[in-house]
């Protein structure tokens, strides 16, 4: 391999001229099939200063992207694998050599020493190879060397040389990560051995001088031990590390770390935001992640423990957490005093320990005592808006929203454990924390609010306790609370006011609240008008920070936008109200003011009928919006990633996206008596579903369907628009990465309409019928196929089949039977229990015989399955169909076998001799119709009665049975043994049972009713437009005319009552 043509591609890789950069790029590509490409690469990286930086990091990268795709010899990743990109498949055919890979081993160990002294960025990336190696390796015994070289490097006393080696053991430990100890017995050999030294380099080497916090390299030393001991805990807790002898000593070590103290110098030289990567700061943060996770998995009782370590917990709980408890108390009273710097990170777990120790019987009475100064001390100030946050209301308000009124966030987050710590002790000991925390609200409100000129120091702590408040109100509202009666009176005279504040967050706050109080029936009416004129105000808010007060304005209104007052009062303002929510939801990107405007359109769809074309196109254009930016997003190149971080988090546009297109359902549904209308709406929303389709946007495909579902039905016919989607549908399917076939079950709700009220043109209309049947042929079914896929597959088969009846190509016809047959034969031992599976695939046969009954059974024959057919079909499943539409076919397929099939084909097919049966199944089907059609009315009366009163069918029990412990604290404890009776039935149950029930269903067991069998009221059936009636007396009389002798022998024996049955339908 020539190193300097290596040289010159990464170096023409960076150039600024496009031709060159890209001819270097080719070259590179070219080369990198090379043997010993590998190699290469990594002599550049280890290179001395004569290299330049960037092109070492370019050579990192490309050498990274490599090893993580390409080192499994499937080429699969541990990697960024989930993005389409044209690199994507020039990574994923790469496949590193098998005589190559020894080479690489020895080579990026060495490589990354080299690097240490020279080129510490490069690193960074190489980590990711390493994990990947090391993550495949190491278990197959394939790198036994690296421990070993590892320790060396420790213990050789060079700083540099001991990272490498503690970052080689660090991915060693990892590998043992997410392994019980039953399979990772040889860890426990590693512990012991290795374990001892690791801590004594610890305590000796590392934190033997006070001055080593000054060091950011010591530091990462210590950070790689602390998460060594992390994986080798994480999951399961290692038998050695239970004993005291080993658990003390690695306790002493991370109390020992929590309790150093920075550098004097550190917080004043270092912003806030620097400080959190900080390496002595982060050794702080997994100090107390790692104590708190051997709490919580292994020294807590809990109804999701997998792991019981009684001696382990009795240790921990009695002999170190109370020591523990007063260190962490210390530090938040330091904290609390000034005196010490603490990190979010490290807020964050301590208040995870006291929300823990208050769910635990053994653990409350260690924070009982201090549950008042923790909350006015630690609870309060951490509640408190500080600048950062005001700064976020007036500058960020998508982020403060987020964080303050969403209540959610991916970062270890202080405040939200603070909340968090609140509604856990108020939810399990309400008598005890209850009345102090009411005390301190009140009394802070009644200090703040009722002073007419509110300093911004008032401000925040009203916003505080508003904040503690808002999040116990639910509790506070239960039925058994002593403070229910009282806060209407609260709501009244400290909070309704605060709608009138000259600060903006504490407007939106009390928006907040009233969007959580709708259940409130209040004995002053004119309170509702207070809240009204409120949120009004504050919906219309055009201050410089209107956005978050806009907002909880729109939520609260949807809380109470049922209410008569409210509803009555909007009426006459619903469009301009409508096009704020229209403007907001173009502003902020969530699904809650597309929840708000869903409302609307349900509650006022009459008023907005005028806009209806208006707001469907400004909800598309919105849409779009958000999906491209979705779309660009998920097509990043894959060679850019270095790690997670870099992958863009569009979660927020794209529930944004979700619920527009929900609104624009509800929109559409609206107008079920403007026809004219919908198909407006269906020409407004084809940009969306061709957007969708033409970038494979897989996300949005049952809403896409969804809506041309909706849309059919309203018109109860295929318009031109549907056919275009359904041909753009088709040229998805066709591409190389189509995922069609895979979301087949989400598009069967539009499919299924097309077939159902296009059936005439799909005779007509070769082109669509060929992408229907595409749609089917791409689905690939394999070992690996679950029921219920085949189940959505067949479902299909089905109704293409009934819906072309004899036009039916000979060759898909043959596909549609084959495959349902190969399926019914290779699960025949489930097919009385499974009976959703079944039902379904019998369909298909029963399908077929409707159209082709000779052909069906001769092809049935021929895979020596008619006996398996007839015996399923007339002895286990017709007897008990509950369905219009099981009963219907099953009824045309008996008429076509009996009316369809020569005397030579009955005697050939063995139906000769079982005719009487099937003129008795025949006429038990007829009887049995007319409830099932009755039962079906009554269910689509049901549902239209529910559309237009959905509070008239619904009766939720408002009885709070779970009110908690409002009579005495101690029935935690009472809740605890409830818990472990639980517990241990659900233990004996499994005991006491085999495995037997287990299938490729994914269910827990195969048995099934015909109950299960659903049958949609508001979906149209393909078969609701055939008259049974009028189709069994027309075959009837016509066999009863035409072949008595047939007709004898088949009713002849029919006792009096089925006779009867059988008459008054031909005469009729």
């Amino acid at each position: 391999m020539d190193t300097n043509a290596l040289l010159h591609c990464f170096a023409g890789t960076l150039k600024h001229d496009p031709t060159i950069r890209h001819n270097a790029e080719t070259r590179l590509k070219e080369i990198s099939k090379t043997p010993g490409f590998l190699g290469a690469c990594l002599d550049i990286i280890a290179s001395g200063t004569e290299t330049s930086e960037s092109i070492k990091l370019s050579a990192s990268l490309y050498f990274k992207n490599k090893i993580n795709y390409g080192w499994n010899a499937s080429g699969s990743s541990t990697g960024t694998s989930a993005f389409s990109s044209s690199n994507k498949n020039e990574l994923l055919s790469f496949v590193v050599d098998n005589d190559e890979k020894p080479v690489v081993k020895d080579m990026l160990v060495q490589t990354m020493i080299s690097c240490s002294k020279n080129s510490p960025h490069c690193i960074r990336i190489l980590k990711s190879a390493l994990l990947t190696i090391v993550g495949n390796e190491y278990p197959r015994h394939n790198w036994d060397d690296l421990l070993p070289k590892s320790l060396e490097l420790i213990s050789n006393g060079d700083l540099d040389l001991a990272y490498i080696g503690l970052l080689c053991l660090s991915e060693i430990f990892r590998t043992y990560r997410w392994k019980t100890n039953d399979s990772r017995q040889d860890l426990e050999m590693l512990i012991i051995n290795y374990f001892p030294s690791l801590l004594q380099y610890a305590n000796d080497s590392l934190l033997s001088n006070e001055s080593n916090v000054n060091d950011e390299r010591i530091g990462e030393l210590l950070r790689l031990i602390i998460k060594i001991y992390k994986f080798v805990t994480y999951h399961d807790l290692p038998f050695v590390l239970q004993r005291d002898e080993h658990f003390i000593p690695w306790a002493n070590l991370f109390v020992k770390i929590i309790q150093l103290p920075l550098p004097t110098n550190f917080v004043n030289k270092v912003d806030k935001e620097s400080r959190s990567h900080y390496s002595w700061i982060k050794c702080k943060k997994w100090a107390y992640a790692n104590l708190f996770r051997l709490f919580q998995r292994y020294a807590c009782k809990s109804l999701s423990g997998r792991y019981d370590y009684a001696d382990f917990r009795v240790m921990f709980i009695e002999h170190f957490l109370p020591h523990f408890l007063q260190v962490m108390f210390q530090q938040i009273e330091l904290w609390g005093n000034g005196s010490l710097w603490l990190s979010d990170e490290s807020l964050y777990y301590i208040l995870n320990f006291i929300e823990t120790c208050s769910t635990q019987k053994k653990t409350w009475p260690l924070i009982q005592p201090h549950f008042e100064i923790i909350l006015k001390y630690v609870i309060f100030p951490l509640l408190t808006p500080n600048e950062d946050t005001l700064e976020t209301f007036e500058n960020d308000p998508q982020e403060y929203i987020h964080r303050n009124l969403e209540l959610w966030d991916n970062d270890y987050s202080p405040d939200l454990a603070a909340t968090s710590v609140l509604i856990t002790a108020i939810g399990r000991h309400p008598s005890l924390t209850l009345p102090p925390t009411m005390e301190f609200i009140v009394q802070t409100l009644q200090t703040n609010v009722l002073n007419s000129n509110t300093t911004l120091e008032q401000a925040v702590h009203i916003e505080s306790v508003l904040k503690m408040f808002s999040s116990i109100l639910d509790k506070l509202l239960e039925k058994k609370s002593p403070y229910r009666n009282d806060i209407e009176n609260l709501l009244n005279t400290l909070i309704f006011p605060l709608f009138n504040s000259s600060y903006g967050f504490l407007k939106a706050r009390v928006c907040d609240i009233c969007s959580k109080i709708g259940d409130i029936e209040f004995k002053d009416p004119k309170l509702i008008e207070i809240i009204f004129q409120g949120i009004m105000t504050c919906l219309n808010d055009s201050s410089d920070s209107y956005l978050p007060i806009n907002l909880s304005a729109s939520l609260a209104l949807q809380t109470f936008i049922s209410e008569p007052y409210f509803k009555e009062t909007l009426s006459g303002s619903v469009v301009p109200i409508m096009q704020k929510l229209l403007s907001l939801s173009n502003e902020f990107e969530s699904d809650a003011i597309s929840g708000v405007m869903q409302e609307f359109v349900e509650q006022f769809s009459d008023q907005l009928q005028p806009f209806g074309v208006e707001l469907m196109n400004n909800l598309v254009q919105q849409f779009l919006k958000l999906a491209i930016d979705l779309n660009d997003a998920s097509n990043i190149d894959p060679a850019t990633i270095m790690n997670s971080d870099d992958i863009p988090d569009e979660s927020d546009k794209q529930m944004a996206a979700l619920g527009i297109l929900s609104t624009i359902i509800s929109i559409l549904l609206s107008f079920e008596n403007s026809l004219d209308i919908v198909k407006n709406l269906e020409q407004s929303f084809y940009p969306a579903a061709e957007f969708i389709l033409k970038n494979n946007i897989e996300d949005f495909y049952r809403e896409l369907s969804e809506f041309f579902e909706n849309s059919t039905f309203l018109l109860r016919q295929v318009t031109p628009i549907t056919w275009k989607v359904l041909e753009l549908i088709g040229e998805a399917n066709r591409k190389d990465d189509s995922m069609i076939s895979y979301y087949l079950e989400d598009f069967m709700l539009m499919l299924n309409n097309i077939l159902s009220y296009g059936g005439e043109e799909l005779r007509k209309n070769g082109f669509y019928l060929n992408i229907l049947f595409e749609i089917y042929a791409d689905f690939s079914i394999t070992e690996d196929t679950s029921l219920d896929e085949l189940n959505v597959l067949f479902d299909l088969s089905q109704k293409l089949t009934i819906a072309l009846g004899t036009q039916l190509p000979d060759a898909v016809r043959e596909k549609f039977l084959n495959d349902s047959l190969q399926a019914i034969l290779t699960e025949k031992d489930i097919l009385k229990t499974n009976i959703v599976f079944g039902v379904t695939s019998f369909n298909v046969i029963l399908a077929n015989i409707v159209s082709a009954p000779a052909l069906t059974l001769k092809y049935l024959q021929q895979c020596n399955a008619l006996e398996l057919f007839f015996d399923i079909w007339l002895n286990h499943y017709l007897a008990h169909y509950t369905r219009t539409f099981d009963i219907k076919l099953s009824t045309m397929a008996l008429l076509y076998l009996l009316t369809q099939l020569t005397e030579v084909e009955l005697t050939n097919f063995s139906i000769a001799r079982i005719l009487p049966k099937l003129g008795a199944d025949l006429v038990d089907l007829i009887k049995r119709y007319p409830k099932a059609e009755r039962e079906l009315a009554e269910k689509r009366k049901e549902y239209t009665s529910f559309d237009n009163n959905p509070e008239s069918t619904l009766h939720f029990n408002d009885d709070d049975d779970n009110d908690g412990a409002w009579d005495a604290d101690g029935d935690d404890e009472v809740a605890d043994n409830e818990d472990d009776l639980i517990v241990q039935k659900f233990l004996d149950e499994l005991k006491n049972k085999d495995d037997s029930g287990f299938h490729n269903t994914f269910s827990f067991n195969d048995n099934g009713s015909f109950d299960d069998l659903e049958e949609d009221p508001l979906t149209k059936s393909i078969l609701d437009d055939i008259n049974i009636y009028s189709l069994v007396k027309a075959s009837l009389s016509h066999m009863q005319q035409a072949d008595g002798s047939k007709y004898h022998a088949v009713f002849g024996q029919l006792t009096t009552d089925q006779q009867q049955c059988l008459l008054q339908v031909i005469n009729s």
